[in-house]
């Protein structure tokens, strides 16, 4: 009889990952995160993934992953609000760095920042529509982890409609147009990014900021 085969899985987990000392757990949390996203960049959807396989990627056992989040869908929700997370405030840190008398341009740093995620970081930019259409309600969360980001572009948008004598109570509305604009032209860009190039996003994205705000 034949020696029984190693198991692989276990000797990958010993191999890879040094156990956390104490008051360390917030580390592991980001490192099975971390894990998820990378597996998430590869998939075509959440149901590719299971909780064993991102445990391996991260290179734990699976109960360990259980000791941070509930289920998978608990997982990927946290995922996702620190995607949406980590982009608003980057759009943030943009229109901040612009001068502080030009609202233009600090609307303008937030939308080329936006563009440059899914032109630049595509695998990147698909975590924030791929994971949410296939998971269940979030539960737990104080918010839809997309609100972060809308957030981010009433921020952007306010400030310009005040400077030229707006109603900043249409910052939602204007915001919201922004946002599902540039998402549909970046949508439609890929798919046809054979056919046409970074010059016709860029028009397209001037013509839709004319479009909403009179300018580009």
């Amino acid at each position: 009889m034949s020696a029984p085969e190693p198991d692989l899985d276990a000797e990958r987990t010993s191999r890879t990952r040094v156990p956390n000392r104490w008051g360390e757990g917030q580390q592991l949390r980001q490192e099975i995160l971390d894990a998820a996203g990378r597996l998430l960049q590869q998939a075509n959807s959440p149901d590719e993934i299971s909780l064993r396989g991102i445990a391996r990627e991260a290179g734990i056992t699976a109960g360990a992953v259980y000791s941070h989040f509930k289920d998978k869908a608990d997982l990927m929700w946290t995922l996702l609000d620190s995607v949406y997370a980590t982009l608003a405030e980057t759009m943030r840190a943009a229109q901040q760095a612009a001068p502080a008398e030009d609202a233009w341009a600090g609307l303008r740093a937030a939308v080329d920042t936006y563009c440059r995620l899914a032109t630049d970081a595509p695998h990147q930019y698909d975590l924030l529509f791929r994971i949410g259409p296939g998971l269940p309600p979030p539960e737990g969360l104080p918010h839809h982890p997309m609100d972060r980001l809308l957030d981010a572009w009433r921020t952007a948008v306010t400030p310009y409609l005040v400077a030229t004598g707006r109603d900043p109570d249409r910052s939602e509305l204007a915001a919201k147009l922004l946002w599902s604009g540039l998402h549909g032209q970046l949508g439609l860009w890929r798919n046809v990014s054979q056919a046409a190039g970074a010059a016709d996003l860029d028009e397209a994205r001037d013509a839709l900021l004319v479009a909403l705000f009179g300018r580009s």
